[in-house]
């Protein structure tokens, strides 16, 4: 079961780098490996660390980052998460089961919206600096309770507030996580809602997988991966809600 973790969270670092949603393929199967629900949320968030850093060291690498407009956006985000974490220990595991399972399907019908959003080339409205800094709080409680698609949040709301491109974006958004994934795991940690032995391994997995996934997004290759995991996060929510 760990090796088969092991090899789900590199496909779900190449998939968070390059989009969004990759936690909404682990916290089931870390569920399924015999975690409670607040535990494998917990968990994922090491793993999470690990593969946004090395994505942070990827795009930097190839001279594709921009750190003012990160640390910008990054500390909104940050103070949101502590509250999000913090609700989130506190939620009964059969609660956030459910939660997690009705998110997956919302997350699936957003990404087909924000794709044809995306393909009908309208202009970015940018916002004023409170309207941002709002936003970003917002998108840091959810990041900080859940996690698990904030990613598909980020992308929308850094290309709102910039109008940078999906690649710089990217790079925006794994330096964002990275940073609010520290605290999370303070809260988390200090909770006893980490499993140290699965994160661990899983984390070196998904942080290779990280890094892959600069290289992919760079060169392209976004939409093939989309559909691999399309499918799979329909069945898995499924699963997830009828136990």
């Amino acid at each position: 079961m760990l090796i088969f973790l092991c090899v789900a969270a590199f496909f779900a670092g190449i998939f968070n780098t390059m989009a969004a949603g990759g936690s909404f393929l682990m916290l089931p199967l870390l569920i399924m490996a015999g975690l409670p629900a607040t535990v494998a949320n917990g968990t994922n968030r090491i793993s999470l660390l690990a593969q946004n850093s090395m994505s942070v060291y990827g795009f930097h690498r190839k001279r594709i980052f921009d750190l003012e407009t990160s640390v910008r956006l990054m500390i909104p985000a940050l103070l949101g998460s502590v509250g999000g974490a913090l609700m989130s220990v506190k939620i009964p595991d059969t609660v956030f089961q459910k939660i997690i399972s009705v998110l997956m399907l919302v997350f699936v019908v957003v990404s087909v919206y924000r794709e044809r959003r995306t393909a009908a080339g309208k202009p970015a409205l940018k916002p004023g600096p409170v309207i941002t800094f709002i936003l970003f709080f917002c998108v840091g409680v959810y990041g900080g309770f859940i996690q698990a698609g904030v990613g598909l949040f980020l992308i929308g709301s850094i290309r709102f507030a910039t109008g940078l491109d999906l690649v710089k974006t990217n790079s925006v958004k794994v330096f964002i996580i990275a940073s609010y994934t520290v605290v999370a795991i303070l809260v988390f940690a200090l909770n006893g809602k980490i499993d140290w032995k699965i994160a661990a391994a899983v984390a070196v997995a998904q942080g290779a997988g990280g890094y892959a996934g600069t290289r992919i997004a760079i060169k392209g290759g976004e939409k093939l991966v989309k559909k691999l995991i399309f499918a799979a996060l329909i069945l898995m929510a499924v699963k997830l809600f009828l136990g």
